[in-house]
């Protein structure tokens, strides 16, 4: 457990070192560094990693199938992206390490750049460490994956053309098909100045749906919707979730990014309570779960930017801090402690106890 506490350590140093970044574009070397630092280390803790995670099971059958068949094969039995990582993985003999690492550096990069968008980057990055980057990219390698690239489009909105965000969301939705999902959340954002790539926008995730969605369909109901399969806390899960959102939704003025951006993190939030919708209307409360993973980095973006959404003040900038870097330690307290399925990931366990 203690590597999980190495993770969340660094980057609540680093927000009570360097708390402001007012440029939200320039950053010191020093800070440049320590980036780079937090990045290398997430990669490794996930590259390294032997049955530990909810889901190395599942993933670790997949590899094997890809391992012993063909390249179609591999492009074929999942999404496509993930499928062909585990073919380079099985070619070059790094195996499923390869894989993780691959995905770990992803999820890793989209969370930074992201948080680099934020007034408060480095509480954004403590913020994400509980549950985005441990549970979530520990467990859920192919959503996390999925969820890093979907970050990245978010970080270069402003900056990169239209179509430039659109290819982040097909290399997503290649990791994960379900990614799909965030779709409406860019279209706002784009359709205001480009009409016709809103209508390419939305052909996309027909497209989607009926290629990589609809010829699983059976599969996804017999395992979680026919079968009723339940995910343990979902509903916290959610409500972590639903309280930045609210707040959010509550001072969306005050929310310090571009108008294009800010409509995008509204739509997650909005997201979130169509979550808990759903929760009340599906059977499966594991469907809704997985799903809603991808608007929970909602979270991050609130702590970023919690000091610009609840302006108290400067006598209490460092208490609020304080006490937001305390509320990412007991979270991740109640995960690794207390959580349903924290066996999965405690302890952690690495192929270095093998050499």
């Amino acid at each position: 457990m203690l590597i999980y506490w190495i993770l969340l350590a660094f980057p609540a140093l680093m927000a009570v070192a360097y708390p402001v970044n007012p440029d939200r574009r320039r950053i010191s070397p020093a800070q440049g560094i320590g980036y780079l630092f937090f990045l290398l280390l997430y990669t490794v803790v996930a590259a390294i990693r032997f049955e530990t995670g909810g889901d190395w099971l599942t993933y670790d059958l997949l590899y094997d199938d890809i391992r012993t068949d063909t390249f179609a094969h591999a492009l074929t039995v999942t999404d496509p992206l993930y499928g062909l990582l585990n073919w380079i993985g099985a070619e070059t003999g790094l195996g499923i390490y390869l894989v993780n690492a691959v995905c770990g550096w992803v999820l890793g990069s989209g969370v930074i750049q992201v948080s680099l968008r934020f007034r408060e980057p480095w509480l954004a990055i403590t913020m994400a460490v509980p549950y985005l980057l441990i549970v979530v990219g520990l467990g859920y390698v192919r959503q996390g994956a999925a969820i890093g690239v979907i970050l990245m489009a978010i970080a270069s909105f402003d900056q990169s053309k239209p179509l430039r965000t659109l290819v982040y969301l097909m290399v997503a939705m290649a990791f994960h098909a379900t990614a799909v999902v965030t779709l409406p959340m860019f279209t706002y954002a784009v359709t205001a100045r480009h009409k016709l790539l809103g209508v390419l926008i939305a052909v996309l995730g027909v497209a989607v749906f009926y290629l990589l969605i609809a010829p699983r369909i059976e599969v996804f109901e017999a395992g979680y919707v026919a079968n009723e399969y339940d995910s343990g806390g979902t509903f916290t899960r959610l409500v972590m979730s639903l309280i930045p959102s609210a707040l959010l939704l509550w001072r969306w003025r005050h929310f310090g990014t571009s108008e294009r951006v800010r409509s995008v993190w509204v739509s997650i939030a909005i997201a979130n309570f169509a979550a808990l919708a759903a929760l009340g209307l599906i059977s499966s409360s594991t469907a809704v779960d997985r799903i809603a993973l991808f608007f929970s980095p909602i979270q991050i973006a609130v702590f970023g930017e919690f000091l610009a959404l609840v302006p108290l003040g400067q006598r209490f900038t460092i208490p609020i801090r304080l006490l937001l870097i305390a509320t990412a330690a007991m979270v991740q307290i109640v995960w690794l402690v207390f959580a349903t399925h924290a066996e999965f990931w405690v302890p952690y366990r690495s192929i270095l106890e093998f050499l």
